[in-house]
């Protein structure tokens, strides 16, 4: 999968993350894309590059964030594990410290009982 981090929610960085998405790995023929109603999901270009790419996109029912409870629980362990921790003086530094929690802890060294108490990144490869 894939991640990326923007100063504002935007068309353009769903996109960018969807095409890092694409190109970091295989992915099967029908996928099922889901989100929830932000406008940058619902805009005509991401929309067409869902098309582009033969994805059905899903969608959560407005102000029902249940529906991605597995991605709002993500959020909710970056945010209290790591980006609370900090007062990030730029976009710059924020950035790094987030990539570090995310590339170097949380897919290669935070076991996840979920995944059997491997790391994403173990789980990813037995997986494959």
């Amino acid at each position: 999968m894939a991640w990326d981090l923007g100063k504002r929610m935007t068309v353009e960085l769903v996109q960018r993350t969807l095409n890092k998405a694409i190109k970091s790995q295989d992915y099967p023929e029908a996928v099922i894309l889901h989100s929830d109603q932000g406008s940058q999901y619902t805009s005509l270009e991401y929309e067409e590059l869902l098309k582009y790419y033969g994805m059905t996109h899903s969608f959560s029912r407005r102000g029902y964030p249940y529906h991605n409870a597995s991605l709002e629980s993500w959020h909710g362990h970056l945010k209290r594990e790591w980006v609370y921790q900090f007062k990030y003086k730029n976009f710059e530094e924020a950035y790094q410290s987030i990539f570090w929690y995310i590339e170097a802890f949380y897919n290669s060294k935070r076991i996840h009982q979920s995944l059997g108490y491997l790391t994403p990144n173990q789980f990813e490869k037995v997986s494959a």
